[in-house]
């Protein structure tokens, strides 16, 4: 389920390029302005963390740079990740046939979006656009061989209790199984790339 129309989808992707944080097409991601309001955490985590965590086989980061202006529009960092079901999830997923309660997923660890950007870089849906990327992603790697059923990801409430109407709209449900355990920072979704 894409939020996007292919129109809006195929206009943004028109205008960005999106590398991995290790490419030599990036260089020094300190060199990028980016501002994610009061969420500071998501600029440590770009310009402190993401490269060293590639590197050791724990997350891959992805840039979103605007063709014309080169500005950084975002970033997203993604990983493997399982998901566990309640039975009643398992019937509604149409997985109740299989013996066990944990499904294999795509983690999308981090999404953030500039909000320090140019009028000519500034539009809605890069959000959304990532999120149809990533369902990809998970289509890819059922395609190489790899299961994978579910995009996950723990969306974060702590700056913005909104974030989780965001996912749904994107075709995301809350967790369950993870509704007991949650926190109040981030509240647990999925979303099925089978639908």
């Amino acid at each position: 389920m894409s939020y996007l129309i292919s129109e809006e989808f195929a206009r943004i992707c028109n205008t960005v390029k999106i590398l991995p944080i290790s490419s030599d097409a990036v260089g020094d991601v300190s060199q990028y302005a980016f501002h994610c309001g009061e969420a500071t955490e998501y600029e440590t985590f770009l310009k402190q963390k993401a490269l060293e965590l590639e590197k050791i086989g724990v997350t891959r980061t992805f840039l979103i740079l605007h063709n014309e202006t080169n500005e950084l529009i975002g970033y997203y960092s993604l990983a493997a990740d399982t998901v566990r079901l309640t039975i009643d999830e398992k019937v509604d997923s149409d997985l109740e046939s299989v013996n066990f309660m944990a499904f294999p997923a795509l983690k999308l660890g981090k999404l953030a979006i500039n909000k320090s950007l140019s009028e000519n870089a500034r539009r809605k849906g890069y959000g959304s656009f990532v999120l149809d990327i990533v369902n990809t992603y998970a289509y890819e790697m059922l395609e190489n061989g790899v299961g994978c059923r579910f995009v996950t990801v723990d969306a974060d409430i702590e700056y913005n209790p909104y974030t989780t109407e965001f996912y749904v709209k994107n075709g995301f449900i809350e967790n369950q199984s993870r509704k007991k355990k949650g926190s109040d920072k981030t509240v647990s979704m999925r979303r099925d790339i089978f639908i």
